[in-house]
């Protein structure tokens, strides 16, 4: 009896919330601009990652040695400019100690590779601030998602400065690329906002009285299950990124033995320890295959659970998710025993957007089961 009151309170408690604004009950129609803005911000920022990643797979990432987020718009214009921009890329270690016989002409390739990641990150942040300001002075936007896409866009300006910090690592003679670690959290949060991003469209594109009518029907162990698959999918993008940081999918490119071994014989020769989590092939390469394995046996798990799950929608996006991470296992082998050609490698990462997607939507289904969803 206590369980079934707590219920119908907690639905009263919304209903009377709903009475007074129109917007907490806003249909999808009403809604319809909203979710345009939202897919342009996604699109725009799958499209980011994917030019992002091409621009590390070509070493194009310290071709501009600057970050001026306004004047930096404007490439070099004449042959002037470009001398003046390739002499400041002389002066970094890259150039001095790996790319010393570059043409102007090669420069001239990784530079635009670099300028239209940035020009494409500042043009989603225009997207974002003029969305959001129009939607908020013409109070269109729900009040309880008024600081979540505020939030969005600290985030994104986070990520800008996440970006710098990254490319800096690379300029001051420690290393002649990038640290590591600083491009796993520099992905790691375009993956977020990409995640944020999605859960906005999934919600707003239902009757958010659907959408919290719906919570009768959680369950909350099955929520609970994904948040902690979820943690392992990030985990395991970071440990990719950190693969591709240090080239270490072109270090052993046998499967499933990696030079011969289950286990590499020089997982822990650095000095210091830590050092070998970041900078180690062998020790990065196999924990991101160790991880993948654990994600692949998990998603199984949860596909094999969610099977005969009386939601169809639920059913439909496990079984999106499984299939999604069955090719992303089998490219992601593909990759390594071709020794990470650009082409692969980029595939390898849009999959694992993919990815990324397919898990919030199952997340989102499991979150808010719509009860005339269910089938017989």
């Amino acid at each position: 009896m206590t369980k079934n009151r707590k219920l119908f309170e907690e639905i009263d408690e919304r209903a009377g919330k709903t009475q007074d604004s129109s917007k907490e009950t806003s249909s999808v129609g009403e809604e319809f601009w909203l979710c345009i803005w939202l897919w342009t911000l996604l699109v725009s920022l799958v499209s980011l990652i994917l030019v992002g990643g091409w621009t590390r797979l070509t070493d194009s990432g310290l071709s501009i040695v600057e970050w001026k987020p306004i004047t930096g718009m404007i490439p070099p214009l004449n042959s002037e400019g470009w001398i003046r921009e390739f002499e400041k890329y002389k002066s970094i270690p890259e150039f001095k100690l790996v790319n010393f016989s570059i043409t102007m002409e090669e420069f001239k390739f990784i530079y635009w590779w670099e300028w239209g990641h940035r020009q494409l990150a500042r043009f989603i942040g225009l997207i974002w601030l003029v969305g959001f300001l129009i939607f908020w002075i013409g109070k269109q936007i729900p009040e309880r998602w008024t600081f979540y896409f505020f939030g969005i866009g600290l985030l994104g300006a986070l990520q800008a400065f996440l970006g710098w910090w990254m490319v800096s690592s690379g300029l001051d003679g420690q290393v002649v690329d990038v640290f590591s670690y600083r491009l796993a959290i520099h992905l790691t949060m375009a993956f977020i906002i990409l995640a944020l991003i999605f859960w906005a469209i999934l919600f707003h594109s239902e009757s958010s009285v659907k959408m919290f009518e719906s919570r009768r029907y959680r369950n909350k162990f099955s929520v609970n299950v994904l948040m902690g698959l979820g943690f392992l999918s990030y985990i395991q993008l970071a440990l990719g990124a950190l693969v591709a940081g240090i080239d270490a999918g072109r270090s052993y490119n046998d499967w499933p033995l990696m030079n011969g071994n289950w286990i590499p014989v020089d997982l822990f020769e650095y000095e210091p320890f830590i050092t070998n989590f970041f900078e180690n092939a062998g020790l990065v390469q196999f924990n991101h295959r160790l991880t993948a394995y654990l994600l692949f046996f998990a998603v199984s798990i949860v596909w094999w659970t969610n099977r005969k799950s009386p939601y169809h929608k639920i059913r439909v996006a496990s079984n999106y998710l499984m299939t999604i991470v069955v090719v992303q296992m089998l490219l992601g082998i593909i990759t390594v025993l071709y020794s990470a050609p650009l082409s692969l490698a980029s595939l390898h990462q849009f999959t694992a957007i993919l990815f990324i997607l397919a898990y919030i939507n199952l997340l989102f289904k499991t979150y808010y089961p719509l009860s005339q969803e269910i089938s017989s």
